[in-house]
């Protein structure tokens, strides 16, 4: 059925599939069911909302609420709720369900919830066995890394984020295996590369896309096995390396828009999919019937999925890893999920509804913080089984009479200024928007818009030891960044120049390379098939599907 979202006012589809999941995941209580309504946002906006809750990037210098440290942390010091370091919040110091509050039907869910998020101490990063790793949010298993959010087992890495078991690589997002890369975005197996755009197995390349197993090519699109390739014609070596030396005085500005014109006359691919069966969306790895899914892997039976692996029979699902089935409307976190819904950044929790930052905690609803094996709480406080079935029972009802169940937390709940969340990347606005919407804003600050104190010269090489004592000023925004003693020697490593842009306008641009998660019906260039890709219609490039490509390109 056809149906308006109730937010951007669009039209959009509600499958008879899309029921069926809803019905199977709708909760019974003594032998009643507790129907979860189709969804009144489009998949966007939904998508949008659960980003909106994610704080990959933006950390603060505060102190430890509890033991007074120095820590880093995704909280300024004016948020009401008390931030605690790691090894604080994950001990037995405090007790979540000392913050617990009765449920009050005179009043709305939603703003009873807010309450509780603004009282129970909240984590200033999420991190597990890191080294020398404080500046990384939702990182695990690295070292010596910085500001590579969603990643694990990284090692001397800057800026990598959703990217895992690399090292020595910097400003790239989904890269895996990965060594001495920069500025390249899904990626595997590569290696002393840079400006790599869907590729796998490649060394010593530069500015090259939907290639693979490609040594030593440069400006190169939709190869194979090639070596002393320049714009996908084969050189000898020296030949190759006269292009080299040609173009390395050119800046990456002139290069990048060099490459992207050759790359629009290179047939592209559908969807990219790999090892997948009756699937769709883009950048996908392993799935079996996987739906309008992005940039995942080892996903089953689920729809609307993005940045997540290990999943099944689930849908509306963002960067939520390892283990999860039957899930619905979450975001972040993840690990042994089951019949979880309406949550953010939980792990372990099955049978839960509406939790934040929840962990090891079973049948519950509405709860904030609570890291230890628990069960049956509603807004942290504990109830015995039967107490426990009653009042969600009610407050179900209660929740359908307000419009509220079967929603995700409102955007205007988030802990974040909007345009420091996910959500700014892929659904951004502008502070006068976010505010008509009431969602929180963060305005510049002044301090860190100040003149470059250097003028970054165009190689390497040229970069003096004083760089990391300068100001620099991104030429796309303004903003201020510095350079790291470590950053500086992983450029020098792997021979990158300086950006002249600060790490957000660097995020921005690493995403412009992508196409928009979004399915658009065309016909192949070549048989004339109807498709569904990412390129829309009135995009330039030449579209082939899966047999035209395989068939043409590899």
């Amino acid at each position: 059925m056809a149906t308006a979202c109730a937010n951007c006012k669009k039209q959009f589809q509600v499958t008879d599939e899309d029921l069926k999941f809803l019905d199977k995941i709708s909760p019974i209580f003594g032998g009643k069911k507790y129907q979860i309504p189709a969804p009144t946002h489009c998949p966007d906006c939904r998508q949008q909302r659960r980003l909106a809750q994610r704080n990959d990037r933006y950390l603060f210098k505060r102190t430890c609420d509890m033991c007074r440290k120095d820590i880093v942390a995704a909280f300024d010091g004016d948020v009401p709720f008390p931030v605690y370091c790691n090894e604080c919040w994950w001990s037995d110091k405090w007790d979540p369900l000392k913050y617990g509050q009765d449920y009050d039907f005179n009043r709305a869910f939603f703003p009873q919830f807010q309450e509780l998020l603004n009282k129970v101490p909240k984590v200033g990063q999420l991190q597990l066995s890191n080294e020398n790793t404080e500046y990384s949010n939702y990182t695990a298993y690295s070292k010596n890394t910085y500001m590579c959010a969603g990643s694990f087992k990284m090692e001397d890495c800057y800026y990598a984020r959703k990217s895992r078991d690399c090292k020595d690589c910097m400003d790239s997002n989904f890269i895996d295996s990965c060594e001495l890369v920069s500025s390249s975005i899904n990626c595997f197996k590569c290696y002393n590369s840079d400006n790599l755009a869907n590729c796998r197995n490649c060394t010593d390349c530069s500015y090259i896309s939907d290639s693979i197993s490609c040594e030593s090519c440069f400006m190169c699109s939709g190869i194979s096995n090639k070596k002393y390739n320049f714009k996908n014609k084969q050189l000898s070596q020296e030949d190759y390396e006269n292009v080299l030396k040609e173009y390395q005085n050119r800046t990456p500005e002139e290069k990048s828009r060099e490459f992207q014109e050759f790359n629009k006359t290179v047939p592209k691919r559908y969807q990219n999919q790999l090892n997948c069966e009756k699937s769709s969306g883009d950048y996908i790895q392993n799935c079996k019937n996987a739906t309008e899914c992005y940039d995942s892997f080892d996903i089953e039976d689920s729809k609307h999925v993005i940045e997540s692996y290990d999943l099944k029979d689930s849908m509306d699902v963002s960067c939520f890893d390892k283990n999860n089935e039957l899930c619905y409307e979450v975001s972040s976190g993840g690990e042994s999920n089951y019949n979880l819904k309406f949550s953010f950044c939980s792990c372990a929790s099955p049978e839960s509804t509406y939790l934040y930052s929840c962990f090891f905690l079973s049948d519950s609803f509405g709860c904030d913080g609570i890291h230890f094996k628990n069960k049956n709480c509603i807004l942290n406080k504990k109830y015995s089984a039967e107490e426990y079935t009653k009042l969600k029972d009610k407050i179900i009802e209660h929740m359908k009479s307000t419009g509220e169940w079967g929603e995700y937390f409102p955007i205007q709940l988030s802990l974040y200024p909007y345009n420091h969340t996910l959500a700014q990347d892929y659904h951004p606005l502008t502070g006068d928007e976010a505010r008509k919407k009431g969602y929180k804003w963060a305005d510049k600050d002044q301090k860190f818009y100040q003149p470059a104190t250097i003028n970054l010269p165009d190689r390497i090489k040229d970069i003096p030891d004083s760089i990391t004592k300068e100001i620099l000023a991104c030429q796309e925004c303004g903003r201020n960044y510095r350079i790291t003693k470590q950053e500086l020697e992983l450029h020098r490593k792997i021979k990158a120049p300086i950006s002249v842009y600060c790490p957000d306008c660097r995020q921005v641009k690493l995403l412009a390379q992508k196409n928009p998660r979004k399915l658009f019906d065309r016909k192949c260039d070549k048989c004339g098939v109807a498709i569904k890709t990412t390129y829309a219609p009135d995009r330039p490039e030449t579209v082939y599907c899966e047999k035209c490509y395989l068939d043409t390109v590899y």
